[in-house]
């Protein structure tokens, strides 16, 4: 009678080894998908961050183009009527509104930040708001605007005495702008803000019309 042997180097294998492959296998593709997820995550955070500059960078500069053309005429705040002493401070809530001679017309130019919403709104008003026509137009809105944004305004005052007759004048010829932003919400937990600031905003209308009145026989003050 003939036998058969199996070979011992015969090749195969167990349904260990086949486990023990599995859980590996399963490890890999957990931490990969991990992985993933995390560099998706931050490209979006990125993304929204960049996007939330650029918003931030455009108000700043619809602010810092009215305030240049800014003209005399102020509703909030308002010119002082005493001396300036110190500079005086817009903070929460932001309510500026002035006129600004835009070469179309002088319209309206109203920067509100909304405390509730955080939100900052950036309206002209009349003429001068566009090429043709008027009415309101949005130049920026722009969300997530912290409450500790603000502005301060450098007053001068002038002087002019004639026949007796001492007239103050006052006017805002510089203006420092702050604005701070948090992404992606007010208030998130680690989260960088953002801040964006401009601490030498010149109304040149204004700054003009203060310098001609110093000009003035018998006037004293700064500009």
């Amino acid at each position: 009678m003939r036998s058969w042997r199996r070979s011992r180097d015969e090749s195969g294998i167990s349904l260990v080894e086949i486990l023990i492959s599995s859980m590996l296998l399963s490890i890999v593709i957990v931490s990969v998908d991990a992985s993933v997820t995390v560099i998706q995550a931050r490209q979006v955070q990125v993304s929204d961050r960049t996007q939330a500059l650029d918003y931030l960078q455009t108000a700043q500069q619809a602010i810092t183009k009215d305030l240049h053309a800014a003209t005399t005429t102020w509703t909030s705040p308002a010119v002082p009527t005493s001396a300036p002493g110190s500079p005086i401070k817009s903070t929460n809530p932001i309510n500026l509104n002035f006129t600004a001679d835009l070469g179309g017309g002088t319209p309206t130019i109203s920067i509100a930040l909304n405390t509730a919403s955080h939100v900052l709104t950036i309206t002209c008003t009349g003429a001068g708001c566009r090429s043709t026509g008027t009415g309101t137009i949005t130049q920026a809105q722009i969300s997530n605007v912290d409450s500790s944004s603000g502005f301060t305004f450098t007053t001068q005052e002038v002087s002019t005495t004639s026949a007796g007759t001492t007239t103050n004048t006052f006017y805002f010829t510089t203006v420092a702008s702050t604005l701070v932003l948090d992404t992606p919400k007010v208030g998130a937990q680690k989260v960088v803000q953002t801040t964006l600031s401009d601490p030498n905003i010149v109304t040149n209308n204004v700054e003009y019309a203060c310098q001609d009145a110093l000009n003035q026989a018998g006037a004293s003050g700064s500009c």
